[in-house]
């Protein structure tokens, strides 16, 4: 318990102090224009990546590991964050806008011109597979998992499109996952915990539309629920989740999340709850 109450606070305090130590790095990102038309820094999801090595390298060094966790829910955690940020961030960087959602990517690779997109699914379903190798017995299960993270990072995706959305979702997500996974307190908690720690700090940025998480930040949100989720729940329950994840992934292509949110009273002051400066008129639905 003090392990991970440990790495919550200390990674609070770090996210804290790099982001503000990167303030004038902020200034130089690469800028796009959100949904309001105003041009935002992105890619701020970068954070992630920092404060978890300083976690993860401490909390090793504090607790005893068995042999058999030489390679464990730390070491998963710690590829999808390394391998979902670096996608992302090449996304947020290099897209070029012309494509978006599953058919246009695939669309455009069957036409000849291979997406920033298409790269970042392809490269992140592989990084799922490799998070997922060392609690997989069978490889179907091995498929099992892979694709359960990859969905829901690209569900986080999908729900970045207002300022806090994502956030506001895994907040509560992740106490969930915390709770899924609480007989690993020492071996996986204090990390989850950790991810958790920056998604507060950037809470306030993102929602006062200071930055963006950009898909660097998004990817790493969902992986993160993706591989608590995978780690602790049983395969009939992981297949029903991906299976949920699936259809709203394929529900997407066709209809709105922000139209569905806005039109629905309680799940539209949630989506406003926090938020500075804004107007609900005049929404862009995508």
């Amino acid at each position: 318990m003090l392990v991970a109450a440990g790495a919550f606070l200390g990674s609070i305090a770090a996210g804290i102090l790099i982001l503000a130590g990167c303030r004038h790095i902020m200034e130089h990102v690469p800028r796009v224009v959100n949904y309001a038309g105003r041009e935002v820094p992105t890619a701020a999801g970068f954070l992630f990546v920092p404060v978890y090595l300083l976690a993860y390298v401490v909390a090793r060094a504090l607790v005893e590991y068995p042999a058999r966790m030489v390679f464990g829910p730390a070491e998963s955690l710690l590829v999808l964050l390394l391998g979902m940020c670096f996608l992302g961030l090449l996304d947020d960087v290099l897209d070029d806008g012309e494509s978006s959602g599953f058919k246009g990517h695939v669309r455009a690779v069957l036409s000849g011109r291979v997406t920033t997109g298409f790269i970042k699914a392809l490269g992140g379903f592989l990084v799922a597979v490799a998070a997922s190798l060392p609690f997989s017995t069978h490889l179907w299960e091995l498929l099992l998992n892979a694709a359960l993270i990859a969905l829901c990072a690209n569900l986080f995706n999908l729900l970045d499109m207002r300022p806090g959305r994502a956030l506001k979702v895994f907040i509560p997500a992740l106490a969930g996952v915390v709770a899924l996974n609480w007989d690993l307190l020492d071996y996986f908690v204090p990390y989850l915990l950790s991810v958790g720690a920056v998604a507060l700090v950037l809470l306030p940025g993102d929602l006062s539309r200071r930055f963006m998480l950009g898909d660097a930040g998004s990817n790493v949100l969902g992986a993160t629920i993706g591989l608590g989720v995978a780690m602790g729940a049983g395969d009939w329950w992981k297949l029903g989740i991906l299976l949920f994840i699936a259809f709203l992934t394929l529900l997407s292509e066709k209809y709105s999340f922000s139209r569905a949110i806005s039109s629905n009273r309680l799940l539209n002051w949630m989506d406003w709850l926090g938020r500075k400066g804004e107007r609900p008129g005049g929404a862009n639905y995508k």
